[in-house]
């Protein structure tokens, strides 16, 4: 809620700005992410060693973080066009 706050002082432009920012961001740590878990997933049966596969998690739960900073900052966006 704390973070809703800060995104209700920016202006609208500026809002954009991070959303574009953000989807820049969740966008690129999606392919990052993708190419990850596949590459991972390879080696690790090839290897016969699934420790390797933890590292997807830290990338998955960046992705989540991202993708909810991006949402609030949408909803925020649409709160503004339907005043």
């Amino acid at each position: 809620m704390k973070e809703n706050r800060k995104f209700e002082e920016l202006t609208l432009e500026e809002l954009k700005a991070k959303q574009k920012k953000f989807k820049a961001f969740v966008g690129i740590l999606s392919i990052i992410t993708l190419i990850t878990t596949f590459g991972l997933i390879y080696f690790a049966i090839k290897s016969n060693k699934y420790n390797l596969l933890i590292l997807c998690g830290s990338f998955s739960f960046a992705l989540f973080i991202c993708s909810y900073i991006l949402k609030q900052i949408e909803t925020e966006i649409k709160s503004r066009d339907l005043k």
